[in-house]
């Protein structure tokens, strides 16, 4: 991933659009706007995967099992 740090929390598709549109505002004027775009929507995507990766590790059954303590 190359370095977006707008997005390296993102956890939503939503929030990806607010970034990129408040990015689109400072820098639509350049020439290289779409070759950032891409770059920003495709680093989102990966930061909104891998949030979504870890919440489902966190959350399932086996996730679960190993945090208890055997009885």
């Amino acid at each position: 991933m190359s370095d977006h740090h707008l997005v390296k929390n993102c956890r939503s598709y939503d929030q990806l659009e607010k970034i990129r549109r408040g990015q689109e505002r400072k820098f639509r004027w350049r020439d290289d706007w779409p070759v950032m775009e891409k770059a920003l929507l495709a680093a989102g995507a990966e930061a909104i995967t891998a949030y979504e990766a870890s919440v489902a590790a966190e959350s399932s059954p086996a996730a679960t099992a190993v945090d208890k303590p055997s009885a």
